[in-house]
C-alpha cells in the first residue's frame, strides 16, 4: 500500500503522536495513524488537523489507525459526536474506518463511539476493523 506523507504532530515532549497520509491508489482517502499515550487535548488537536486536511484536499473517507494508541478517550467522545463528526459531514466526509487498538481502554472507547446513535442521525458511518485492507473493502462496498 503506497501512501504519501502529509504531516505529523508532536506533543509537548517533542514525541510524534499522529501522522497523516494520503493513499496513492485512493487519493480521496486520508489516513491518520496514532501512537503512544495521548491526552484529550492531543486527540482534539489531531482531529482538528483532520478537519484542516479535509478542507484542503477534499478527502471523502478517513482511516484512523489506533493500533498503537494507548489509554481511554471516552471524555473526548462527546466532542467527536457534537463537533468533529458533524463538521466532517458538512465537509463531505461521511465514512470513517477505525483500525482497532490492542489496548483494552482504547478499544472500549472506540466501541462506545461507533455504537452511538448520534452518528446515524447525522449521516456519519463509522466501523471498526482489524486491518486497513478490510476497511478499504468496506469503502468499496459503500460506493
Amino acid at each position: 500500500m503506497n501512501k504519501t506523507f502529509l504531516t505529523k504532530l508532536k506533543n509537548e515532549l517533542n514525541d510524534d503522536y499522529a501522522h497523516y497520509y494520503q493513499l496513492k491508489e485512493y487519493p480521496h482517502i486520508l489516513i491518520q495513524e496514532w501512537k503512544g499515550f495521548c491526552m484529550p487535548k492531543e486527540l482534539k488537536e489531531g482531529h482538528q488537523k483532520v478537519i484542516d486536511l479535509v478542507t484542503k484536499h477534499q478527502f471523502t473517507h478517513l482511516i484512523s489507525v489506533i493500533v498503537e494508541l494507548e489509554g481511554a478517550f471516552e471524555e473526548v467522545n462527546e466532542w467527536f459526536l457534537k463537533d468533529f463528526n458533524p463538521k466532517m459531514v458538512d465537509l463531505g466526509m461521511e465514512y470513517e474506518a477505525i483500525i482497532q487498538s490492542k489496548n483494552l481502554f482504547s478499544q472500549l472507547s472506540a466501541e462506545d463511539l461507533v455504537e452511538d446513535s448520534t452518528l446515524k442521525e447525522i449521516g456519519y458511518h463509522m466501523r471498526l476493523f482489524d486491518s486497513i485492507e478490510n476497511a478499504l473493502e468496506w469503502f468499496e462496498e459503500e460506493r
